[in-house]
């Protein structure tokens, strides 16, 4: 399908949408006997605070570990270069902590405009940090695209009236038919946004 679109921004995910997936959701779930249906911050923060302290802590650990032995996904750096060199910004929002995200941008010398993580404000699925990114970086909520592997990703675009593109590399998800569009590499961004 042609996109009639023009875009000023794309918002991207971090884990399972730039890099490949390195933290094991379903295992820290476990370890932090967390249901599979809630999500993992939301949870620590209801804890009482003896565990929640505990579970902050390992889970911080943890993420700083993984962080270390991330890969990127194929594509990842060709995809980020087109996108820039059409004149279109881009950022990079994760629920991950700010070192963890530290650590991969300078692994693989990743560059946004913006970069923000869970120490910076109201995090996915709320679209507050969509809604901030765009009103920073002068794009329209309307002209952003935002492009992720989770439910949150695709709620927070939506919520914030942004273009949602749902990165499935393995298998489609049950959420699948909320996001805007569904793509199985990086490399048909370009393309899906008419670059």
């Amino acid at each position: 399908m042609q996109q009639t679109r023009t875009f000023e921004l794309v918002i991207f995910d971090m884990d399972g949408t730039l890099i490949e997936m390195v933290l094991d959701f379903k295992a820290i779930r476990r370890h932090l006997a967390i249901r599979p249906e809630e999500g993992i911050l939301e949870a620590i923060a209801e804890m009482d605070p003896s565990k929640r302290k505990w579970a902050e802590e390992w889970l911080i650990e943890t993420e700083r570990r993984t962080s270390q032995n991330a890969r990127l996904m194929p594509g990842a750096l060709e995809t980020l270069a087109v996108i820039r060199a059409a004149g279109i910004k881009t950022a990079l929002l994760t629920r991950n902590t700010r070192a963890s995200m530290q650590t991969v941008m300078g692994k693989f010398d990743l560059q946004f405009d913006l970069a923000w993580s869970r120490e910076d404000g109201p995090i996915k699925p709320a679209p507050d940090s969509v809604l901030k990114a765009c009103a920073l970086l002068g794009a329209a909520p309307g002209q952003t695209a935002c492009v992720g592997d989770f439910e949150y990703d695709i709620q927070a675009a939506n919520s914030a009236g942004a273009l949602s593109i749902l990165i499935a590399p393995d298998q489609t998800p049950q959420f699948a038919d909320t996001a805007d569009h569904v793509i199985t590499k990086l490399a048909q961004l370009p393309a899906l946004l008419g670059i």
